[in-house]
């Protein structure tokens, strides 16, 4: 099972990885999409680790993180915005459906940095930089 640390890295690490792709221009919008929908995805499983929550195996126990973990409860604004992305990337990789540049950055620029900061500061990591 990964740690808090191993999730932070890993969702910095797929931040990487779409931010190489000029939203503009690639013809790799579907990638950029699963990229975004992944660094959330591990940044809500750094939080799920850090309160016991570390053996998240499925997309149904991470829907339910938010019911169970009491500080997800009182944010449903970070539950509509992992959803959100949830539901867009796998519109991407089974439905072919093709994003605009604007809808990526959209999805970038409003609801990954609204899981991302409401995340990182809750995260007790004092070996890893943003």
């Amino acid at each position: 099972m990964a740690t808090k640390e191993q999730h932070y890295k890993k969702a910095q690490h797929n931040e990487q990885f779409f931010g190489q792709f000029d939203v503009k221009t690639t013809p790799y919008l579907d990638w950029v999409i699963t990229g975004i929908f992944y660094s959330a995805l591990h940044y809500m499983r750094a939080l799920g680790s850090q309160h016991g929550f570390s053996n998240i195996s499925s997309y149904g126990e991470m829907d339910n993180l938010f019911n169970r973990l009491s500080v997800l409860k009182k944010n449903s604004d970070v539950y509509i915005s992992y959803r959100q992305l949830k539901d867009d990337s796998r519109e991407a990789r089974y439905e072919m459906r093709r994003f605009s540049p604007d809808e990526v950055q959209e999805s970038r620029d409003i609801d990954l940095l609204k899981i991302k900061s409401f995340v990182t500061p809750l995260l007790s990591i004092s070996s890893i930089q943003p």
